[in-house]
């Protein structure tokens, strides 16, 4: 299979040679009607002078001499008496009497030589003195031209078009390969540069700089766009299985060391027994919990559809906080949602949204804080705010805190969590189009803002 080159080229060379010799192939077509023409016109043109110098000279005396000086090098002619022959010059001895019998008065093809016409000479007092010295009275010239003249020009001008056709299509088939080898230069450079990521080069990327060619640049961008997320996408998951086992692995240590402990009999008393028991537990449920949350996130990173259905996202907010304050009834949990703020969503998945924003609080703020639950209906979105009254973050958290796996300092990995809750969070709220914010002033409380467009029909 030939190359996209190879291709081009053919296909231009083919097209610039058919157009070329086409042209050529036309002007031969065309040169001979063109000189027939050219010779009818000058025959008449002729005729017609030789009518008037006559009528107005008032006749004239032609000799052998002086025939050659009017008939020329490219014409002939025939002089006639009565329908007979006088005299001719210009014409082969054999087509005299051929050419006298010819009477037509526009120029005729006749003998298959000679384009020819005969001209009336009567009452213009024409003569021609023979060699005995008799004047003739001459009534008819046939005027004609050598018509293997005009052959000889066509088939010059036949050749100079073919040989000209023949040269402009080489010149135009080299500047065509020249052109297509630099205009391909830059896919040949990316195709190299393409192999190279494929044998495993993943710091190169297809596109050089600019080609000069905008859909050329508007690809390699494309590509080196998806190579980048491919890329960014590998390194999140290497992250996060990363991170993954950092995470799992200490529970697991935790409850492994506690069974080896009672396999080897140091577990005897009931009640070390017991306590071993439910600190085993407690490692097997934070490895459930941290098992749920990664595998909410590999569902949305997955992009598993959403089950949009008409829903209320202030009922959703108020039922969040009734289990919460049911889950924590010592904490003061407020919600703020009067009026119905209607849209159309994944229920179940904004119902997590609440839950992780409003567990987050509670697990990271003192027992005397206030959380506050505010819904904000609007014309074309909803806004979701959970606030609390806690120590707040510190500036150079922020920018963290929806990272998978990220926990903060000391004093927030202490009170527990994979760090995966808020990073559930952004990717339920983007899924539904939104946006989430924080803002934080330490000693004085945390904000989470939540932004849902509607999302109508």
């Amino acid at each position: 299979m030939r190359s996209i080159r190879a291709r081009l080229t053919v296909t231009l060379s083919a097209l610039t040679a058919a157009v070329v010799l086409g042209a050529a192939i036309v002007g031969s077509i065309a040169v001979p009607p063109l000189l027939q023409q050219r010779f009818a016109d000058q025959l008449e043109s002729a005729a017609t002078r030789a009518s008037a110098s006559l009528a107005s000279a008032g006749g004239a005396e032609l000799t052998d001499q002086t025939l050659p000086g009017i008939a020329g090098d490219s014409m002939g002619l025939v002089l006639l008496s009565s329908g007979e022959p006088v005299a001719a010059n210009g014409v082969a001895a054999e087509d005299v009497s051929t050419l006298a019998a010819l009477r037509v008065t526009a120029p005729t093809e006749v003998a298959g030589r000679y384009l020819g016409m005969s001209v009336d000479m009567t009452g213009l007092n024409l003569t021609y003195l023979d060699a005995d010295g008799i004047q003739i009275p001459i009534d008819r010239v046939v005027l004609v031209m050598r018509t293997t003249d005009r052959e000889e020009v066509i088939a010059t001008i036949a050749t100079w078009l073919l040989l000209g056709g023949v040269a402009t299509s080489a010149l135009l088939i080299a500047v065509a390969a020249i052109v297509v080898a630099r205009g391909m230069r830059p896919l040949e450079a990316m195709a190299d540069r393409a192999e190279r990521i494929a044998s495993g080069d993943r710091s190169l990327r297809l596109s050089p700089g600019s080609s000069g060619d905008p859909a050329i640049d508007r690809m390699a961008s494309t590509v080196d766009a998806a190579l980048d997320s491919q890329e960014l996408a590998e390194q999140r998951l290497r992250t996060f299985l990363a991170d993954a086992s950092h995470e799992l692995r200490t529970p697991l240590t935790t409850a492994s060391g506690w069974v080896d402990l009672y396999l080897r009999g140091g577990l005897e008393d009931r009640e070390r027994l017991d306590d071993a028991m439910t600190r085993v537990d407690t490692q097997l449920t934070r490895m459930r919990l941290m098992t749920d949350e990664m595998l909410a996130l590999a569902r949305t990173d997955a992009g598993r559809p959403l089950d949009r259905q008409p829903l209320d996202l202030a009922d959703i907010a108020r039922d969040v906080v009734s289990d919460a304050r049911i889950a924590a009834p010592e904490r003061s949990i407020v919600c703020t949602a009067s009026d119905a703020a209607l849209m159309r969503g994944d229920e179940a998945r904004l119902a997590q949204v609440v839950r992780n924003l409003v567990g987050n609080a509670v697990q990271h703020t003192p027992a005397d804080a206030t959380i506050t639950v505010l819904v904000e209906p609007g014309a074309e979105q909803h806004v979701l705010r959970v606030l609390d009254t806690g120590p707040g973050i510190a500036a150079a958290d922020v920018p963290h805190l929806f990272e998978r796996f990220w926990r903060g300092g000391a004093a927030r990995s202490a009170r527990g969590g994979a760090g995966l809750g808020l990073a559930i969070v952004q990717a339920l709220v983007e899924q539904h189009d939104g946006t989430v914010a924080v803002a934080s002033t330490p000693g004085q409380g945390t904000e989470f803002t939540v932004t849902l467009p509607i999302a109508r029909g």
